[in-house]
């Protein structure tokens, strides 16, 4: 094993699960991260037991501590039941799937670790000489041996082998967040969301989803989205929209809105037009991404390996991400403790075809989503 550390680029899930496993068995790991250390993602997700449980040995917790410290209903003394939750078809649930919330996770995962925030990856190049990590503002970085684990819009993988683009899916995505009091909550959301954590709602075309991100003493953050199939010359499909894009929303959004008659509550009232409009709305694009075999072998050949969303993204809608992200990091770290740094072209062999049933899979529950309709585009 070298001497020197691991550089991980990404403090996504994937990249600190990753590096939290190393650090569990002595190996050194610099992850770098491009945003501040400021507590980010206030939203639930739902993990399934295959993510996790591997995880509960490296953090010195038993299953039930795990889901009552990180469950979105934490401070209720709740579990994250998914009890009757509504979750896309083809995604299994079982007694061990919880609602998890995701700030309280990364920032478990993140202890012990060597982040370097607010180091922003602007370009990677490989030589003969080693690899050469450019920073904003600084001095180039040497690795030995790089995880690109930053994400579907991967700084590594565009420096890299840029011939791997994005895939935009024909559908239309929009994402609001709101907080409201405990009593709003508890009247009119509580009685249709019984022992549930997200609720839908099917009207033609359009799937409505309800879900709970987080409870406190006073308030509930909720996130509820719109989707459907994009059609023909569809001003709410902007596929060529720029990443800062997302929070530019549409007069036609609420329009069409407006145009959902006899919304059941509490839809009637979280898809209100007039309220939407005072919440933080972003517009998503349904992305995945997989890179070809030879290009991501010959890569990790050079000692460097993309994993997570980085090389197999699937769509927010219909994928499981994080699961994926941590079991890459799980795994990886396995690898590494048993075979060195040297074999990464055998992790990446090894991966591929799960990574491959993975994304194609994302895509059809995306569209059974919204099934029997079909986008149109």
């Amino acid at each position: 094993m070298s001497p020197h550390p691991i550089t991980i680029v990404g403090a996504g899930l994937a990249g600190l699960t990753l590096g939290r496993c190393l650090r569990q068995h002595g190996i050194a790991a610099v992850v770098l991260e491009r945003v501040s250390s400021s507590p980010r993602y206030n939203y639930g997700i739902t993990l399934h037991p295959w993510a996790f449980q591997p995880l509960l040995g490296v953090l010195q917790m038993d299953e039930t501590t795990f889901k009552e410290t990180l469950s979105i209903d934490a401070a209720r003394r709740g579990t994250g039941k998914t009890t009757g939750d509504t979750l896309a078809p083809g995604i299994e649930t079982d007694p061990g799937t919880f609602r998890c919330h995701r700030g309280r996770l990364e920032k478990l995962l993140q202890e012990g670790q060597d982040i370097r925030w607010e180091h922003t990856v602007q370009d990677v190049r490989t030589s003969s000489a080693g690899i050469s990590v450019y920073l904003k503002d600084e001095k180039a970085l040497k690795a030995e041996v790089l995880i690109g684990t930053d994400g579907v819009h991967s700084q590594v993988r565009k420096s890299l082998i840029p011939s791997i683009g994005l895939k935009i899916l024909p559908f239309v995505v929009f994402n609001g967040k709101r907080r409201m009091s405990n009593a709003e909550y508890y009247d009119l959301v509580a009685p249709a969301m019984e022992d549930r954590t997200i609720l839908q709602s099917r009207h033609n075309d359009v799937v409505l989803e309800i879900s709970i991100n987080d409870f406190t003493p006073k308030q509930v953050d909720i996130s509820y989205t719109y989707s459907r199939p994009a059609h023909e010359q569809d001003p709410l499909h902007k596929p060529d929209r720029p990443i800062p894009g997302a929070t530019d929303i549409p007069e036609e959004f609420y329009t069409a809105l407006q145009e959902l008659k006899q919304l059941p509550q509490p839809f009637d009232m979280i898809f209100d037009p007039t309220k939407v409009r005072s919440d933080r709305v972003l517009h998503w694009l349904m992305r995945s991404t997989l890179g070809k075999p030879a290009e991501v072998e010959d890569l990790a050949g050079q000692g460097v390996l993309l994993v997570g969303d980085a090389v197999h993204a699937m769509p927010i809608l219909g994928g499981e991400g994080a699961n994926t992200a941590m079991k890459d990091g799980v795994d990886l770290a396995q690898h590494i403790v048993r075979h060195g740094t040297r074999s990464l072209q055998a992790f990446t062999n090894a991966r591929y075809e799960a990574w491959k049933k993975g994304v194609e899979e994302s895509e059809k529950r995306l569209a059974d989503m919204h099934g029997p309709a079909k986008a149109s585009l």
